[in-house]
């Protein structure tokens, strides 16, 4: 008896083996890609209001879909090209009926460490009505192709994490919650707004800004920056939209003008601003045509 019972285990195990392997290709083999596709890009849509178009897709391995040369428009707002979106679906969590999601984009697909935002999606079903989180990370992406209308250079990376649940008490039916931190280097604003009719363009070594969020309002936590042409704090709230561009800003930036401030300031033909004074900057209006104002 002490020789058979090992020799049973080992054929039992080694045909338990098999028969998971067997299920899992199985699985992988039959699974509906092309729903699962359709669906992901039917939610992203209504979630953020944006058109989303690729140019092909492609089914890998383990249970993961990648879309390639994907652009993101809507009206008034500038399209966003995206050469690579991943998305890799937990298999454990989807036999279960829940929705656990690895995503990757890359908005340059020549760069394997910069211009990457990876995160992950959890959600209680596939339909989405129950806790949904959302968690990752942005890696040295390139200001300039997600805001081309004011930002010329700069860099950005940054954490955030956001939980939405259903209640039925909301207006909107949903609470949420969550914390953004990003941190901006070499940053370059353009195109501000004068009064003389002329744009001022702003210089900062690096920037950096926090947002807390409740349901649907960001209160900016964090608004600061420096550089050649000077300093600035600021605060303010961002009300969000259902369509993530119509969203509000309201915010009062305070300035304190450097050396590289005034001779700009001396070029636009605007009065002299001794170092030290500070100048009130307001951003108002929609993410997607906001307006600078001094």
């Amino acid at each position: 008896m002490t020789i058979a019972w090992p020799r049973a285990w080992r054929e039992i195990l080694a045909w338990t083996i098999g028969g998971v392997g067997l299920l899992t290709l199985c699985l992988i083999a039959t699974f509906p890609y092309g729903l699962l596709q359709n669906r992901l890009v039917a939610e992203l849509t209504r979630a953020t209001g944006l058109d989303i178009r690729m140019a092909d897709w492609t089914i890998g391995l383990p249970l993961s879909l990648e879309w390639k040369n994907v652009t993101l428009s809507k009206p008034n707002l500038d399209p966003v090209d995206v050469a690579v979106l991943q998305a890799k679906l937990g298999v454990l969590r989807a036999l279960g009926g829940s929705l656990d999601l690895d995503m990757l984009v890359r908005l340059n697909e020549q760069t394997a460490r910069t211009n990457v935002v990876q995160g992950r999606l959890t959600a209680a079903s596939f339909a989405l009505p129950g806790p949904l989180t959302l968690k990752g990370h942005v890696q040295q992406v390139g200001l300039p192709a997600l805001i081309p209308r004011y930002v010329t250079r700069g860099t950005l990376s940054g954490e955030f994490v956001h939980r939405v649940d259903s209640d039925p008490s909301s207006p909107q039916g949903l609470k949420s919650e969550g914390t953004w931190t990003t941190e901006a280097t070499d940053l370059e604003i353009d195109h501000i707004p004068m009064a003389n009719g002329k744009t001022l363009a702003l210089t900062f070594s690096k920037a950096a800004v926090g947002l807390s969020c409740r349901d649907l309002a960001c209160d900016v936590t964090q608004l600061s920056g420096e550089g050649t042409d000077g300093s600035f704090e600021g605060q303010g709230r961002i009300t969000l939209h259902p369509q993530l561009p119509n969203s509000q800003l309201a915010l009062t930036v305070t300035l304190i003008p450097g050396p590289g401030f005034a001779s700009k300031a001396a070029m636009l033909g605007l009065p002299p601003f001794p170092p030290g004074t500070p100048i009130t900057v307001k951003i108002v209006g929609t993410l997607a045509q906001a307006r600078i104002a001094l």
